[in-house]
C-alpha cells in the first residue's frame, strides 16, 4: 500500500514573513507521509515576491499571480496541480504546533466518514485563549433575525457557549458542523464528492463554510481532534485593509445567503419575521482602554473563571480564557493581536450557564494595530 501524500495550500496577501513561518511549522512537522506544499501569492507586490522568492525553500512550489483573483480560486489554483490524498489548509497567521499534522492525519484515516478535521486553535502562542469553534451555518442564516429577538438571542448565545466549552475541554475527537478553512485537513476524495474545493464565487469568506455543507450533504463528517493544536494569530494578513476586507466579508455573506437560503430556511425567516422583537437589551457602554486591562473576579468563581470576547455583543461566537485567582488580565500580547473596533467580554463560571456574568465593553484604537 502506497504511502499517502499530503498537500498544504497556504495563500499569501501582504504576509510573507508569516508565510514564511507557516511554512516552516509544517516542515518541522511530523507526518504520515511525504508532504508538499503550495504557496500562492496574491499580494501583487515586488516586495512580497522577493521576500517569498528568497527565502521559502526549494522544495516549495511558489506561484505568484499576477492579479489577485482571491482566497478561494488561490486554493482551487493549487488544489488542481496536485493529486494529494489529504490536502493542509493553513493561514499565514497560523502555525501548527509539534505533532499537529501527523494528528489530524491519524484522525482523518481513522474517523468514520470524516471528509475534514480541524485542530485546537489558540489565539496565542502562550495558548492562554482559544479561538471559538466555527459558526453553526444555520446561526448565519439566522442571526439578523435572531438578534431581533433577545429572549431568542440569549438562549442561543448560552447553547452556543456551552459548546464552546466542550469543545475548548475536551480530550477526545469532537463532531462539529463547520470548520475553519484556515486550519484544517480535507480528505480529497470527500472534497470531490461534494463538487470540488471551493466555489470561485466567493472572493473571501464563507467559501470555507460553503464547502463544509457541501461535505455534509454529500454524507461526510467534520471533526475536531484537540490533541492536534495550531496558533492562530487570526486576521493579521493584510490588516491594513480593515474596511476593505469587511466589505469583501459582506458581499460573500450575501452570496453565501443566495446560494443556501432555500426550502424550510425560508419558512423559519418568515416565522421570525412575523415575531414581535422583545426590548432591546442595551450593551455595556463601551470603555477607552488605551492598554491592557484587569478585571477584578468575584469571590463565587475564583477557584475557576472564565473569561470570553468576542467583537458580537451577543458572544457568538467569543474566544475563551480559563482561569483561576481573584484577578483576570487581558494580556499585552494578546491586546496587540486586536484589530480596531469594539469589543465585548464577559466573565464567569465555566460550570453554570446560567447566573451572573460581569459584562464589559472597550474600544481598541486604531494606533495600537501593529
Amino acid at each position: 500500500m502506497s504511502e499517502s501524500v499530503t498537500l498544504a495550500i497556504i495563500v499569501n496577501y501582504f504576509s510573507a514573513q508569516l508565510t514564511v513561518n507557516a511554512v516552516c511549522s509544517i516542515i518541522e512537522s511530523d507526518s504520515l507521509g511525504p508532504v508538499r506544499i503550495a504557496v500562492v501569492d496574491n499580494s501583487q507586490d515586488m516586495n512580497e515576491a522577493t521576500i517569498l522568492q528568497n527565502e521559502l525553500p526549494e522544495s516549495v512550489q511558489l506561484i505568484i499571480n499576477e492579479s489577485n483573483e482571491g482566497f478561494a480560486q488561490a486554493c482551487n489554483r493549487a488544489f488542481d496541480q496536485h493529486d494529494a490524498d489529504m490536502i493542509l489548509l493553513l493561514n499565514p497567521d497560523a502555525s501548527l504546533l509539534p505533532r499537529a499534522l501527523i494528528r489530524l492525519q491519524q484522525s482523518l484515516l481513522r474517523l468514520n466518514r470524516a471528509g475534514a478535521v480541524g485542530p485546537q486553535i489558540y489565539w496565542d502562542d502562550n495558548k492562554q485563549f482559544f479561538l471559538p469553534p466555527s459558526d453553526v451555518p444555520e446561526l448565519l442564516w439566522f442571526h439578523p433575525l435572531i438578534s431581533a429577538h433577545p429572549l431568542l438571542e440569549k438562549l442561543i448565545s448560552r447553547m452556543w457557549r456551552r459548546f464552546a466549552i466542550r469543545v475548548w475541554q475536551s480530550k477526545k475527537t469532537v463532531r462539529v458542523w463547520n470548520l475553519s478553512g484556515g486550519n484544517v485537513l480535507l480528505n480529497r476524495k470527500a472534497v470531490m464528492a461534494a463538487g470540488g474545493l471551493f466555489d470561485s464565487r466567493f472572493f473571501l469568506y464563507f467559501e470555507d463554510t460553503d464547502l463544509f455543507i457541501r461535505l455534509r450533504q454529500a454524507g461526510y463528517h467534520l471533526y475536531i481532534d484537540p490533541s492536534a493544536e495550531v496558533v492562530h494569530f487570526y486576521d493579521q494578513c493584510g490588516n491594513f485593509r480593515l474596511n476593505s476586507k469587511r466589505s469583501l466579508m459582506a458581499q460573500s455573506h450575501q452570496a453565501f445567503m443566495e446560494k443556501h437560503t432555500r426550502g424550510w430556511k425560508q419558512g423559519v425567516m418568515k416565522i421570525l419575521e412575523k415575531l414581535k422583537p422583545g426590548p432591546v437589551i442595551p450593551a455595556p457602554l463601551p470603555k477607552n482602554y488605551s492598554h491592557p486591562f484587569e478585571i477584578p473576579v468575584p469571590v463565587s468563581i475564583q477557584k475557576q473563571w472564565l473569561f470570553e470576547w468576542s467583537p458580537n455583543p451577543n458572544f457568538i461566537p467569543a474566544a475563551g480564557h480559563f482561569g483561576i485567582g481573584d484577578t483576570m488580565r487581558f494580556p499585552m500580547d494578546c491586546w496587540q493581536l486586536l484589530a480596531p473596533g469594539q469589543y465585548f467580554g464577559r466573565l464567569g463560571s465555566p460550570s453554570k450557564m446560567t447566573g451572573c456574568f460581569e459584562n464589559i465593553s472597550w474600544i481598541k484604537e486604531s494606533d495600537d494595530v501593529i
